[in-house]
């Protein structure tokens, strides 16, 4: 995916909303999540906007900037204006906060941002499908036609095999893309790549030869 999409990311007690190029994550979400460790463990939340004031965190990001040559809104920044306005904060600055926040929370952002990979495997599934889309272009009733609508269809019945009902009308319901959602975490992800990777090598085989031999082969999977 080269646009840099809002996505949905799940954690054991809730999510955050990350930009998945970016990779630039809301610290309202973030501190919303840590603080759930807190009161669990009967200690005291820690306010957003009295941790970025604190002494140390300034001078981690000034540590960051050195060591990185980055500015500073590539580590954090406000999207929005006003009240509307959202602070967001690359991957490395959120596990420094999820550090400061909970040691069981730092062990859940990091089990999920860099051991699982979460982003990259989201944006991997969606160069796979544009490799799917190019076989389909190629079956042979399909060659010379505008074939939208039959990648449409086939990402229909894909979700379809994947999610829960239940799951999917939610996120109609909420005009979210399903992809960019908590329910597309690793094992949903994985199943998406097997899937489309499945189809793709029945289409080079030659044992899908059409559209309709497409539809049944997902029902199959």
């Amino acid at each position: 995916m080269k646009t840099d999409q809002l996505m949905q990311i799940a954690f054991p007690k809730g999510t955050i909303d990350i930009y998945h190029n970016s990779q630039m994550g809301s610290l309202k979400d973030v501190f919303k999540l840590g603080n759930k460790y807190l009161v669990e463990n009967d200690e005291e939340i820690i306010r957003l906007d009295n941790f970025l004031k604190r002494p140390s965190t300034k001078k981690y990001i000034n540590n960051m900037m050195i060591k990185y040559g980055y500015d500073k809104e590539h580590i954090i920044k406000a999207i929005g204006r006003g009240r509307g306005a959202v602070t967001y904060a690359n991957i490395q600055f959120i596990i420094y906060c999820a550090t400061e926040l909970n040691d069981f929370f730092r062990m859940d952002v990091i089990d999920t941002f860099i051991n699982e990979k979460i982003l990259t495997k989201r944006d991997d599934g969606g160069d796979d499908f544009k490799e799917l889309n190019f076989h389909l272009d190629n079956l042979e009733d399909r060659k010379d036609k505008n074939n939208q609508g039959m990648f449409i269809q086939i990402s229909i019945k894909l979700r379809s095999k994947i999610f829960k009902p239940l799951q999917i009308e939610e996120c109609k319901d909420n005009n979210l893309n399903i992809w960019n959602s908590k329910y597309a975490n690793s094992v949903t992800l994985m199943k998406r790549e097997k899937y489309e990777k499945i189809l793709i090598i029945l289409i080079k085989m030659g044992f899908v030869k059409s559209y309709e031999d497409v539809k049944d082969a997902i029902e199959k999977l």
